[in-house]
């Protein structure tokens, strides 16, 4: 469970480093074209996000967009691909309304995704930025959307319109060369003697067609608005999008807006959902599939408190960065330094938001997205004291409702044993990296770990400030938190039910692969022992 966008190493001058659960930073180009476009984290990979309104009074909409990539490629293969988010009554009625529709962006390089540098809407243009220096890769895509209009329904022939493939010029100054789609000016492997370091590749147009009897999905799933109070049932996974490894389809413009269409994970409970009224703390939804906790990946409905705190920025959206716990319906409980480091970050209420009701990252899924209005840090926190009183609260802008998907975990009560005795089974959840290192969870991941006492974690971890009054330790070998999953929940199940212990804070750092070293302990914030200023400053 590790999300490798960033790694805040610590040197300690003993035997290892100190790796701290913090905040991802993700290196994305400049993006020149917001609103209208955002890069955002899928599934582990960047995907774009077009926002633009079309004009009611045509049927077809040319989307024309233009790319720059760093450095020599080849796209002859893939070269990237545009798809509709929304199911084709929810675009109708957009365009009907003056209502921006979203587009999908699908990259040749999604790990590396290209500086937008043109957006044309039927060959006007709603925004341009520059190119990146040479040597550099163009790429250009066009899609090609047919809606009735207000005043008829398409004609036959208009079904599927075909064009023409585009041509695209390239004009350097030193020569200008025009190419159809696909066809690159030059292979990267055979230089060109005038060394213009250009190149361009060009996507074939995409064309989707929308009548009354034609769905951009499958028959019988439109996605309707679910009340906010009520969950709704979920759908089947959206058809697969041709020429690209097949991932679920986002549904939604993230951000300010409210998600209005239900997840596509498809959920094995059918009970009737549960009223905000008989909500109880620390209790889960109903599953067929019984909980394995070995890193498995969560449903929708499982660790319903579990929170996703997001960066909220102007330029490229907003970008995850730690986890939490929901505790009461205004309040999420996180971890200090996943806000403040000094010298590093100071991030303001202003800046964040946090999503509900998900296990996934993508906020084009079901789920809420609250502003934050307010932050309160423990005010015995220290960064250089590790996990003491490494406590944050968050106060969300508006109350959120419950329901089997948002549900607030139980904190710990003052009547509960305070020690907790060496292999006590904890859980551990968040969508920190996987175990490599390398790769992203964009499903929130379990795993279920052992208390360590503090003498066997003294000796496995050097003595230091890492140890503090209100530090607990957890272990077990191939799982564990890291990176992202900072200011999630370590939790234990007490009959059936689940209680806030600790606040994940960091673990040892693997020097070698520069990544968290799962093979010693992880170390926690003992919520407990400062339960009641938790209680006495929530705003639920």
């Amino acid at each position: 469970m590790r999300r490798p966008q960033l790694l805040v190493v610590t040197a300690l001058p003993l035997l290892l480093a100190f790796l701290l659960v913090s905040p991802a930073l993700s290196q994305l180009p400049p993006n020149g074209c917001f609103p209208n476009f955002m890069y955002e984290s899928y599934q582990g990979e960047y995907i774009g996000l077009v926002s633009v309104r079309l004009d009611p009074n045509l049927m077809n909409h040319q989307l024309h967009l233009e790319f720059s990539q760093q450095g020599y490629h080849d796209f002859s293969k893939y070269v990237g691909h545009i798809v509709m988010v929304d199911d084709d009554n929810t675009i109708r009625q957009k365009v009907q309304r003056n209502q921006p529709v979203i587009y999908r962006v699908n990259f040749p390089l999604s790990i590396s995704p290209p500086k937008i540098t043109r957006i044309k809407i039927n060959g006007e243009e709603i925004c341009s930025a520059s190119e990146y220096p040479k040597p550099r890769t163009g790429i250009t895509l066009v899609h090609v959307l047919t809606v009735p209009t207000q005043f008829g329904g398409i004609p036959r022939n208009w079904d599927r319109p075909v064009i023409d493939p585009p041509t695209h010029i390239i004009n350097t100054g030193d020569w200008e060369q025009s190419f159809p789609t696909r066809t690159p000016t030059r292979q990267p492997s055979q230089p060109s003697t005038n060394n213009n370091d250009d190149w361009e590749w060009m996507g074939s147009p995409s064309n989707v067609s929308l009548t009354l009897n034609d769905t951009l999905f499958e028959p019988g799933r439109h996605f309707q608005p679910s009340p906010a109070n009520s969950p709704s049932r979920p759908n089947q996974p959206a058809a697969p999008v041709p020429g690209r490894p097949q991932s679920r389809q986002p549904s939604a413009i993230p951000t300010t807006i409210h998600p209005e269409v239900h997840n596509r994970e498809t959920l094995v409970s059918q009970q009737a959902p549960s009223s905000s009224a008989t909500i109880q703390c620390g209790r889960e939804r109903a599953t067929t599939t019984p909980l394995v906790f070995q890193g498995t990946r969560l449903q929708r409905g499982q660790m319903p408190w579990l929170v996703g705190m997001f960066e909220r920025r102007e330029s490229n959206g907003p970008i995850f960065f730690c986890g939490g716990s929901l505790i009461g319906a205004s309040t999420v409980l996180s971890a200090a330094h996943c806000f403040r480091i000094p010298g590093f970050r100071d991030l303001p209420a202003s800046s964040t938001a946090v999503s509900l009701g998900r296990n996934s990252l993508d906020l084009l899924s079901d789920g809420e997205f609250r502003r934050v209005a307010q932050l309160l840090i423990h005010d015995k926190y220290k960064y250089e004291q590790y996990t003491e009183a490494d406590l944050v609260l968050v106060r969300l802008e508006t109350p959120v409702p419950l329901n089997d998907y948002i549900v607030p975990i139980c904190l710990w009560s003052t009547a509960n044993r305070m020690d907790l005795p060496q292999g006590e089974k904890t859980y551990v959840a968040g969508w920190g990296p996987d175990e490599s290192g390398t790769g992203n969870s964009d499903i929130a991941k379990l795993a279920d770990m052992n208390i360590v006492s503090e003498v066997n974690c003294h000796r496995q971890l050097p003595p230091g400030p890492l140890f503090q009054p209100s530090t607990l330790c957890a272990q077990k070998a191939g799982t564990g938190p890291c990176s992202t999953d900072g200011g999630g929940p370590l939790m234990l199940r007490e009959g059936g039910v689940f209680v806030l212990r600790g606040v994940i804070a960091g673990g040892a750092l693997n020097k070698e692969r520069t990544t968290c070293d799962l093979a010693r302990p992880s170390v926690f914030t003992d919520v407990a022992k400062h339960i009641d200023w938790v209680r006495r400053n929530m705003w639920d």
